[in-house]
């Protein structure tokens, strides 16, 4: 599950990097995100620790519609499992991004993130930004671009597409390919042992 890796970090870098914004001038998914990024920045202020590790994954699973990204991940192959099967594998993929999440913490501040714009597409609203590396300026900033849908008065990721490369089609790819040439029991069992493995397993 290695694209689970690298298609999280962007999220993670929009998340504790990305600027200030005036919140009484911004409304939607662009100041949602300002939101976050200063509550993060406030828990990453404090210790570290089981704690602070729990709180942030709060966070992040507050930000993420995991049965959104499950089910659009997964295609047609979502509506052939069963509703317990389905449960299993939005729990497997939230464990497996937990993971990876704290993997990546460290790793993604190298990173200064900008926000450029924000958009209606059909029933989401798409939030760019441009992530830039600190260390190494001469390279060209990457645009990570969130998809997101409002949830009451909250918004979530349903996607994040960095280059123009789709985290869920990437997702998709890589289950589909799993489950067509050997099931589904596994790909689930795949998962498993990644979780097994740890995230650098």
């Amino acid at each position: 599950m290695h694209t689970l890796r690298l298609a999280l970090a962007p999220l993670l870098a929009a998340l504790i990097l990305a600027p200030a914004l005036d919140a009484s001038a911004q409304t939607g998914a662009r100041a949602y995100l300002e939101r976050r990024h200063e509550e993060v920045n406030r828990i990453l202020r404090t210790p570290a620790g089981e704690r602070r590790s729990q709180r942030l994954t709060r966070l992040l699973n507050e930000l993420i519609d995991y049965e959104a990204l499950s089910r659009e991940a997964l295609g047609e192959h979502w509506e052939a499992q069963s509703a317990e099967e389905r449960q299993r594998f939005v729990s497997l993929l939230r464990q497996l991004v937990e993971r990876n999440y704290e993997t990546n913490l460290e790793r993604i501040l190298d990173y200064e993130v900008s926000y450029e714009g924000e958009r209606r597409r059909g029933d989401r609203t798409v939030v760019t930004t441009s992530a830039r590396s600190r260390a190494q300026r001469r390279q060209p900033p990457v645009e990570i671009a969130y998809a997101m849908v409002q949830s009451g008065s909250d918004w979530r990721v349903v996607d994040v597409t960095t280059d123009g490369v789709s985290m869920v089609q990437n997702y998709r790819n890589q289950f589909s390919r799993i489950i067509d040439r050997e099931g589904w029991a596994e790909l689930i069992s795949r998962m498993e042992s990644r979780l097994e493995q740890g995230a650098d397993g």
